[in-house]
């Protein structure tokens, strides 16, 4: 083997994932439950969902520390989501369906997003192939350029209607260096003063 090859390759993102499919995001608290498409980005930095108001809600691919479908899922509890699902029946098959990503900076400060597919065992496959990219050892290990690239990526992912970059997204993508976004937007002679103004 040559030293110029890589020993690891990248994560490989299967194409379905890329494609997205469509589930049912619900949330206990608010009791809201919300038909989104869940997808993650050809390169698989990130798992993120689409609403159909076309927001979009990203969730990087490092902050997750586990993904549980069927039984092992989050149910809930709410009697109104409940009724949602139809969960009360006895051929209710919605543990078939169920896709709990549990994400946060440790193991003890956690938050649970939580899915319902339309169709059965769709939860499960996602669950491990999200997985999958999660424990890559590149997933853990990237080097400075990929952070620049997933900075590059997310920016990407969040065009406006003209398929201009928002000024605003790389004020959030970098909330504590205002100034310094604010110069380096200046010395590319971009818009930087705006907050609808785009790139």
């Amino acid at each position: 083997m040559s030293l110029l090859n890589p020993v690891l390759l990248p994560p490989r993102v299967k194409p379905y994932l890329s494609q997205g499919e469509r589930f049912i995001k619900w949330d206990d608290e608010t009791t809201i439950a919300s038909p989104v498409i869940l997808r993650v980005d050809p390169k698989g930095y990130y798992l993120y969902w689409t609403y159909q108001s076309k927001e979009m809600e990203f969730l990087d691919i490092n902050s997750i520390r586990d993904t549980r479908f069927g039984k092992f899922a989050k149910m809930p509890k709410s009697q109104k989501l409940r009724d949602v699902f139809n969960m009360d029946f006895p051929d209710n098959s919605f543990l078939l369906k169920t896709l709990t990503v549990v994400s946060g900076p440790d193991m003890v400060d956690l938050t649970f997003h939580n899915f319902v597919s339309y169709k059965e065992n769709v939860g499960k496959v996602w669950a491990e192939d999200i997985l999958a990219l999660v424990k890559h050892p590149l997933t853990a290990n990237a080097s400075r350029s990929t952070f620049l690239d997933k900075i590059l990526v997310k920016l990407k992912m969040q065009l406006n209607s003209e398929g201009k970059i928002p000024v605003k997204n790389f004020f959030q993508m970098f909330p504590a260096d205002r100034k310094r976004v604010e110069a380096a937007l200046s010395a590319c002679h971009l818009p930087k003063g705006k907050p609808g103004g785009a790139r």
